[in-house]
């Protein structure tokens, strides 16, 4: 899932002296246990304590359908709307620097997705916003489509699907039932310059890539299995532009890279990160590339276990994806989250300096500095929280 930082837009700006700027950022954690919304705020600066998080509000959503649990769930382009697709529809919601307005019907669009007849009337969507805000592409997973959706509260279709796309089964064995699409296009994320998108296909074994321009698919890449007589089952992407991470179910979890410097060639596969042979950890869930472009933290939930040894705890595994570095494409560090972590996924801070992630097991909010690579505060929320996105 692509997360490109949003260089202190739409963020709150203090002195809190001559010397120490300040950077507020807003947390919206999405509580699926108890069907709440916990508004952090948190303050940056180069004062004496780095950064400081107080939960300030904690909203009852139950009544307004929202489930924001992957930040593939993206809000490039617009500061106020963000978009969450998990719920069975998509949604777009309009919130800044607290909750409250999600209880306005006026901040909130529903785009019916699974608009297919003779299929599932609902199901995931993952919905990726492009980098002006007018479009996200979509990827539905049981009635295998790819739909372009208007995102532009200014334009007369707001909220409305422009272009669906189906997406071609490459692994029949898993055809499509009553209730599941056959190919099930897993996740999104799109290339910084907004020209492709890229989602993986669960049951298609494949990498599919679109190009927004054309609208329509040119790729369907498929990888290599770790085990014949194991299917890879790809599930979440993640893209800065220069190579796609992909996460797989295969063997307690890998990824596989691609390399689409080369498009509009066809994708060229670069390897398979493994917990034998990398050293990953267990049971990925998804990615985000660092704000410097250095790194990407591999979110890791681990095992459900309160004493679970480093090897199966969750944690962030730690990816140098800078080209031209020695240790390109290796794991160079492990992050430790609190105890039975859970962690599914996470956001940055509005300047950059930490990520911010989700401890389902643990009921909180996990702190991580992104320069001494240390997890530094954990915040309290409320019953298994899911979804992290900053504003």
């Amino acid at each position: 899932m692509a997360h490109i930082l949003r260089c202190l837009t739409g963020t709150a700006l203090s002195f809190i002296s001559a010397t120490a700027l300040a950077t507020v950022s807003h947390v919206f954690v999405s509580n699926n246990g108890d069907k709440t919304m916990s508004v952090l705020q948190c303050v940056t600066s180069n004062g004496k304590e780095p950064i400081k998080c107080k939960e300030r509000e904690r909203l009852d959503t139950s009544q307004i359908t929202v489930n924001s649990s992957w930040p593939a769930n993206q809000y490039q382009g617009r500061p106020a709307w963000w978009w969450t697709g998990l719920s069975g529809q998509v949604v777009g919601l309009k919130a800044k620097t607290t909750a409250t307005p999600l209880l306005d019907d006026n901040n909130r669009v529903y785009v019916d997705t699974h608009v297919i007849p003779g299929r599932p009337d609902t199901g995931s969507n993952f919905i990726g916003i492009m980098p002006d805000g007018r479009t996200a592409w979509n990827s539905a997973r049981e009635v295998d489509r790819i739909q372009e959706i208007d995102t532009d509260p200014d334009s007369p279709t707001f909220g409305t699907i422009l272009t669906s796309l189906y997406v071609p089964d490459q692994y029949p064995p898993t055809g499509e039932n009553e209730a599941r699409g056959a190919a099930r296009p897993c996740d999104a994320t799109i290339s910084p310059d907004g020209r492709y998108f890229f989602e993986p296909d669960l049951w298609g074994e494949s990498l599919t890539v679109v190009d927004t321009q054309q609208k329509a698919i040119i790729y369907q890449v498929i990888p290599p299995r770790l085990d014949a007589e194991s299917t890879v089952s790809p599930f979440m992407a993640t893209t800065n532009g220069n190579i796609v991470l992909v996460e797989n179910f295969e063997d307690g979890g890998t990824y596989d890279v691609w390399d689409v410097t080369v498009l509009p060639n066809e994708p060229v596969y670069v390897k398979k990160l493994t917990r034998s042979g990398d050293g990953l950890g267990l049971g990925p869930q998804t990615s985000e590339f660092t704000p410097d472009g250095k790194y990407a933290y591999l979110i890791m939930n681990g095992t459900d276990s309160d004493v679970a040894p480093p090897e199966l705890a969750s944690r962030l595994d730690v990816l140098d994806v800078m080209p031209g570095s020695p240790k390109y494409l290796e794991i160079v560090n492990s992050i430790t989250l609190p105890a039975n972590c859970g962690a599914h996924t996470g956001d940055f801070s509005n300047d950059g300096r930490y990520f911010f992630v989700n401890c389902s097991r643990a009921d909180s909010v996990a702190v991580v500095d992104n320069e001494t690579q240390r997890a530094v505060l954990e915040i309290p929320v409320g019953d298994q929280p899911r979804g992290i996105i900053t504003r």
